[in-house]
């Protein structure tokens, strides 16, 4: 007899407090494999790792309808490690078969951490696969995880300089700028000194070192990323309207044979230069005015379309159901830029800096 959609759903609910079991007590296992496999430094493992426990324990208090449906395709990407788990198990509590696939170079401790619980789930419900299918296989459905859009900061004129400087340092340069979700561009309304003293400051300050290093804010990256990088920024750095607020380049270790990349800063003016963005590289853009964030969405990631209206900051809103960036708006009123929009405002908290990230100073 064919494993129904209430019995899968079931056996998912019931197993849920042994995923989270398992994820503690494999926790650093998984920490392991994320610093050997992905490179990825001390406090980018602990945090993924704790936003996985965080996303699963929000599961339990959940109660999804179940619905009898096609199977479903669930990707674990290399570069959004550990979030097929959760989208996983979602899925298993609504009564869906998953087929579970790992991208190359994905860490694999995702597939180990769910076949531990497979075999404990209804025949068929859970199957996993160490690579990718050429395409969606007959029958199946789309499940995710999805690659995340672009994001693009905002930062209003009243803004707090400093603590837009931590924000894009760190959303900008995370994993060595490697980040799906990272900012690298900045669309700056009012004064860009203060904003410029204190991001080089950050840009020179980071430190950059081995993944097992504790206090590395940036680790390795691979040695194919280096030809680009240099590449992008020889364009950033020849463009007639871009100063160069901190040259990037290829760090060298002595007796590491890993590769390493300085983070590059750039500033230019409305409308940005079409230029490719490799790494860690931001670029930060000084808007007079009206912005016209549909162009900016464009330029991010696709295109959009949608009405827009200005607001009282003189930034101009994201189209109303954009389909380019998202969002991360740095001071201001909250609601002025409609959409997926993450708001940053309040006080520099110095103990939630990451290591490797230096501490706030007068510039």
């Amino acid at each position: 007899m064919e494993t129904t959609a209430d019995q899968i759903a079931a056996a998912a609910r019931a197993r849920g407090p042994e995923l989270g079991e398992r994820l503690r007590l494999e926790a650093d296992v998984m920490v392991d494999a994320l610093g050997q496999q992905l490179q990825l430094v001390a406090w980018d493992r602990e945090q993924l790792l704790g936003q996985v426990q965080a996303r699963i324990a929000e599961l339990h208090g959940q109660r999804p309808s179940v619905r009898e449906g096609p199977p479903v395709r669930v990707i674990e990407r290399r570069l959004q490690p550990l979030e097929a788990i959760d989208v996983t198990w979602a899925w298993l509590r609504r009564g869906r078969r998953v087929r579970l696939e790992l991208e190359p170079n994905a860490c694999t401790a995702v597939a180990e951490l769910l076949r531990g619980l497979a075999y404990r789930l209804p025949p068929g419900a859970l199957e996993i696969h160490d690579g990718t299918s050429s395409g969606l296989p007959t029958g199946y459905a789309p499940g995710g995880v999805d690659a995340p859009k672009e994001r693009v900061a905002v930062i209003d004129g009243d803004a707090d300089r400093e603590l837009a400087a931590y924000v894009l340092a760190r959303t900008g340069l995370r994993r060595s700028g490697v980040d799906p979700r990272g900012v690298k561009r900045a669309f700056v309304v009012g004064d860009l000194d203060l904003l410029e003293r204190h991001m080089r400051r950050l840009w020179v300050g980071i430190r950059v070192g081995p993944a097992d290093d504790p206090e590395s804010f940036m680790g390795p990256v691979p040695a194919s990323l280096l030809e680009p990088y240099r590449a992008a920024h020889a364009q950033w750095q020849a463009h007639a309207d871009v100063r160069t607020w901190c040259p990037g380049g290829v760090l060298e270790r002595t007796g590491d044979p890993a590769s390493y990349l300085a983070p590059a800063l750039f500033c230019t003016r409305w409308p940005v230069p079409e230029l490719p963005l490799v790494g860690p590289m931001v670029v930060v853009v000084a808007c007079d005015g009206v912005l016209r964030l549909q162009e900016v969405a464009r330029q991010a990631q696709g295109t959009s379309t949608g009405k827009t209206s200005t607001t009282h900051s003189g930034l101009h809103a994201l189209p109303s159901n954009p389909t380019g960036a998202a969002v991360v708006q740095i001071g201001g009123r909250p609601g002025r830029i409609p959409g997926p929009v993450r708001h940053v405002r309040g006080a520099l908290l110095v103990e939630r800096l990451p290591p490797g990230m230096p501490e706030p100073r007068p510039v």
